[in-house]
């Protein structure tokens, strides 16, 4: 591959910080100041840009690979990548919560007292998600179950370990999750394209990240005529003047 994907973000990885470059999120709710969640989004996903970077760059074909080059470590490789999945999934879980948020304010006019759904495994249909909500991400559903399943494998599955493996033609991740590492349960085996990894997560983004930010929009509009924190005062009665008596 040529072209290293990028996720779109709204700006170059080394590119300065810019107010323009951050999406609309409240400033002033029960949970703090929004924007600065959409900064770091903004931020981690400029990192997560550059790390694909470096998964490519330290990426060897097998037949290219050489044992006494110190500079082709195929563990490495892996960090990269592995460092790349975990960003992702926490930032799909804040997209997620964000979405739920923003959907209830809409909705009622006041932030939910809690996060009911904050994460991927909130949007399975057991934890019973907004319909909205449930909706914005059902075309990424597929995407994002496999996502989760990958960062839980590299996070909690003791056999991991044993996938020293390289892409025969390109990055792939690789996984093997033990569900609670238990050898009674059945292995499972995950190969993800490293490129398609990323440009789904790009494609999701630019698309959810749009629908929040009119959700927001909306939430503050909504919130503001619901709990308005200047009300009129009321009609001020006319003085009397001379000769009129006050009853």
């Amino acid at each position: 591959m040529t072209t290293i994907p990028q996720i779109g973000n709204g700006k170059q990885p080394l590119q300065p910080l810019n107010i323009v470059n951050l999406p609309f999120l409240p400033s002033d709710t029960p949970y703090g100041n929004l924007l600065l969640k959409s900064m770091n989004i903004v931020r981690r996903l400029d990192r997560v840009n550059l790390e694909v970077a470096r998964v490519f760059s330290s990426y060897v074909h097998p037949k290219d690979a050489d044992v006494a080059k110190p500079l082709q470590d195929i563990l490495e490789h892996q960090f990269y990548a592995e460092q790349v999945v975990y960003w992702l999934r926490k930032t799909a879980d804040e997209l997620i919560a964000l979405a739920y948020v923003t959907n209830e304010c809409k909705r009622s006019g006041h932030w939910p007292r809690v996060v009911r759904i904050d994460s991927i495994v909130g949007l399975k249909d057991h934890h019973k998600p907004p319909p909205e909500v449930k909706l914005l991400f059902e075309p990424y559903e597929r995407y994002l179950f496999t996502l989760n399943e990958v960062a839980n494998a590299f996070k909690h599955s003791f056999i991991n370990t044993d996938m020293n493996v390289v892409g025969a033609s390109y990055p792939v991740v690789y996984a093997l999750a033990l569900k609670r590492n238990d050898l009674s349960k059945e292995p499972h085996f995950y190969s993800v394209n490293f490129a398609e990894l990323v440009e789904g997560f790009s494609k999701l983004y630019k698309a959810t990240i749009s629908v929040i930010q009119n959700w927001a929009q909306e939430a503050v509009k909504r919130a503001k005529s619901a709990n308005p924190s200047n009300p009129p005062a009321p009609p001020r009665s006319r003085p009397a003047s001379a000769g009129e008596v006050e009853r």
